[in-house]
């Protein structure tokens, strides 16, 4: 990652998710991003977190997720998301189509389709065996 981020690196695991939460929660609140706003702002980090854990790494394959954060100015906040698993774009997968029943509808795409609404922008790279899902976000007013 690099980019004058403040960084953080544990195992692509379960368990880690509270901390990587925890450590982009701080970045909003360097960026001054009211407390009603940090509730979303974890519910995008577990959704992405949790897409690394479930599809980067094959069963069994030990593997890690760093998460990074920069305070552009107050008010914005910039975010990065990335491991060395396969390559997995979570982006790619078509919208939900919402307008079926839960009963009919497949199983996946809603998490990311949230993170799109709430996201100011979102992209994804792969770059040197590495995926990499960038967003940003802006404080209410």
């Amino acid at each position: 990652m690099g980019n004058g981020l403040l960084q953080l690196k544990l195992p692509a695991n379960i368990s880690s998710l509270r901390e990587l939460t925890d450590f982009i929660r701080h970045g909003a609140q360097a960026a001054a991003f009211p407390e009603a706003q940090l509730d979303r702002l974890d519910l995008v980090m577990e959704e992405i977190v949790m897409n690394v854990i479930n599809y980067s790494y094959a069963e069994g394959e030990r593997g890690t997720v760093e998460v990074g954060y920069a305070v552009p100015e107050p008010g914005k906040l910039l975010v990065q998301v990335g491991d060395t698993g396969r390559k997995f774009d979570p982006l790619a997968k078509d919208p939900p189509d919402l307008r079926l029943g839960l009963a009919d509808r497949p199983i996946g795409g809603l998490g990311i389709f949230l993170v799109k609404q709430i996201a100011h922008s979102i992209t994804y790279d792969r770059v040197d065996n590495r995926n990499i899902l960038t967003f940003r976000l802006k404080a209410d007013s």
